[in-house]
């Protein structure tokens, strides 16, 4: 259990750079089963939950199932599930063990994300499990998780977030997503705007056709104007899962002996991931948290806040916010200071790791002409008064450590 000190010291380093060596982890045997049986996630927003949901619906297919998302709210260990539970600290441990010797035999220091991920593909293979569900953590091209080099790969949308790293613009971020896998077979598209601008490239780059190309929404709606609202993004993110089981089902004949086929699956329910329009308290007075950290994931979640409640239940609705250093706050300000029915309240400093400084964003509503007023979690959390909490993951984990 001393080795899982040492993975949780590796949290406080955000660096992945061993791609090349990390392919010595596995066996040549391990790595085609590993594509075989793999699909990876990856997309700007709703990646979690579209994972989260397959999961579901593959167990209830009667499936076994590894699910490997990020980050995590709580706990390390709701990054790797097994069947739907959370992998026991003994199984970390072990499998830790695993991936040190591998350290100490390459002379290396693997980092946190890398690690965890090489935890979560051993268990699979050594458990000999059905699928692998595995979310991308930033990009595609040279994210960890694509020494996988899945066959099936599903795209939930693209919207500028990491531009640091992946591009400025929506064709070098698509570019560095879809790239994900070298090995594409069936390629599932969750987004209509980008299947109407991005298709042609797409299937070049991917070397895919017609028959490898999947859309999870009908086809008939690529007309529809790209700020149509029809279809709120959870939907979009039930229909890339479904699309997928369906795939996985009968075309991959993987065998199910659970109730469920690809022709019911419409009527499965399913779990929501804690942290994405998560309804905490209902009635008049309800508390939402919801770990919207980009633009359009700020948009969405108002989107769908706005279809869910009555103009009169958010006549006057307490907005509590704070953000990660690196993510585009102006952005999600302005999309938060063009609703006139919220309330803003900025959360203190020092809740989350790497929160953008307070003063930063007050300087900012400021220049805009808006008020703001300071505020904490622990009000937040004892107000009787309509309120949402949104602005990132880490700011929502913390959220439920301390109080929930």
């Amino acid at each position: 259990m001393d080795n899982l000190k040492y993975l949780h010291s590796k949290s406080s380093s955000r660096t992945n750079k061993n791609l090349e060596i990390l392919k010595k982890f596995f066996t040549k045997k391990d790595l085609n089963y590993l594509s075989e049986k793999s699909v990876s996630i990856v997309g700007t927003n709703g990646k979690t939950s579209t994972a989260s949901i397959l999961n579901d619906l593959l167990l209830n297919a009667g499936l076994n199932t590894c699910l490997f998302t990020s980050p995590h709210l709580v706990q390390l260990n709701e990054r790797i599930q097994i069947n739907s539970k959370l992998i026991s600290d003994l199984d970390l441990a072990k499998y830790f063990d695993k991936v040190c010797i591998f350290e100490k035999e390459n002379e290396i220091v693997l980092g946190y994300f890398e690690s965890i991920f090489l935890v979560a593909a051993s268990y699979f293979l050594d458990n000999e499990l059905d699928v692998f569900i595995v979310e991308a953590g930033i990009g595609g091209r040279l994210d960890t998780t694509s020494i996988l080099n899945s066959q099936i790969v599903c795209l939930t949308n693209v919207d500028l977030d990491h531009t640091e790293l992946l591009g400025n613009n929506i064709e070098d971020i698509l570019f560095e997503k879809i790239k994900i896998s070298q090995n594409v077979k069936c390629f599932i598209l969750g987004s209509n705007k980008i299947h109407r601008q991005y298709e042609s490239i797409i299937k070049e780059e991917l070397n895919i056709n017609d028959k490898n190309y999947e859309l999870s929404f009908s086809r008939e709606n690529n007309t529809k104007s790209i700020n149509s609202r029809e279809g709120v993004y959870t939907k979009l993110n039930e229909d890339l899962a479904t699309t997928a089981l369906k795939k996985i089902l009968n075309n991959f004949h993987i065998q199910s002996s659970g109730s469920i086929s690809s022709k019911n699956s419409d009527n499965f329910e399913y779990r929501v991931p804690k942290g994405r329009f998560q309804v905490i308290d209902s009635g008049k007075n309800f508390k939402i948290i919801d770990g919207a950290h980009n633009p359009a994931g700020v948009d969405a979640f108002f989107n769908l806040l706005e279809e869910t409640y009555t103009k009169d239940e958010i006549e006057s609705l307490d907005c509590y916010i704070a953000f990660n250093k690196n993510k585009d706050f102006k952005k999600m300000l302005d999309i938060i200071c063009n609703k006139d029915y919220l309330n803003i309240k900025l959360l203190e400093n020092n809740i989350f790791y790497n929160q953008l400084n307070l003063e930063a964003i007050e300087s900012y509503l400021d220049s805009e002409g808006k008020k703001s007023i300071k505020s904490s979690l622990s009000k937040f959390h004892l107000s009787n008064k309509a309120s949402i909490l949104i602005g990132s993951l880490y700011l929502v984990g913390e959220y439920i450590k301390e109080y929930k």
